[in-house]
């Protein structure tokens, strides 16, 4: 597909290359994708696996171009991110639903020239009013100070991921660590539409406990902690 000569992007003209970094993700791989192809066909998928022990491989080739990458989830993504053909990359947890239309909705936002990429308001597949605080608290700080984790599916122009360098070679807290340096070359847009996300850490090691370390992992991060720093503290879901 030929790029456009300036960052608008009519509906018919994007193309969408979602990548998925696994580890281990043989329980929920398949739904995930199935999702993705159902929301977002014919756009291209390529699942990034940390080589995992169990089926996740196996179980995502119908549905995605599987790359076996022993390495930081941040490398893997930017090694997925150059094999991709589309000129938008979608970053999807192996965990998280995208919502039905939301490549008409990534459309919409990049056909403001100004913003260069995004991601989706957050809902847990959890019906606890405890799930229900979290997601709104989460959506509201993404409201007010543009801030993005992972989980909400983080989409930008491909040659301004590029431009700014792609994630660091970490695998905690890359996905916060690009967002000023992709701020740097437009607009982040935070969609209406919500992306839905596993509460399975939450459920297996606590909601305290999981809230507070996430809490203290964003702080350390905004105090100048690096990633592979944090990982010793936070075991990251691929």
């Amino acid at each position: 597909m030929a790029h456009l000569a300036s960052n608008a992007l009519p509906e018919s003209s994007v193309k969408l290359s979602v990548i998925v970094p696994t580890l281990n993700e043989e329980a929920v791989i398949a739904q995930t994708l199935c999702r993705a192809v159902e929301a977002l066909a014919p756009h291209e998928l390529i699942v990034a696996d940390g080589c995992s022990a169990d089926d996740t491989a196996q179980l995502a080739r119908p549905y995605a171009i599987v790359l076996a990458l022993s390495m930081t989830r941040g490398a893997a993504l930017n090694h997925a991110a150059a094999t991709a053909t589309g000129d938008v990359l979608l970053f999807l947890h192996a965990d998280t639903m995208v919502p039905m239309g939301a490549a008409a909705a990534i459309a919409c936002a990049l056909q403001d020239v100004d913003v260069i990429g995004g991601a989706f308001r957050l809902r847990f597949d959890h019906p606890g009013r405890l799930a229900a605080l979290l997601a709104r608290h989460v959506n509201f700080r993404s409201s007010l100070s543009n801030t993005f984790f992972g989980d909400q599916a983080l989409f930008v122009r491909r040659e301004v991921f590029a431009r700014a360098g792609g994630f660091k070679d970490w695998s905690v807290m890359e996905d916060v660590e690009i967002l000023e340096r992709l701020r740097r070359h437009g607009r982040l847009a935070l969609l209406d539409e919500a992306v839905v996300t596993s509460a399975r850490r939450h459920r297996r090691n606590g909601w305290v406990k999981t809230i507070g370390t996430v809490w203290v992992m964003t702080l350390l991060h905004s105090l100048g902690v690096p990633g592979h720093a944090l990982k010793r503290w936070y075991r990251p879901e691929r």
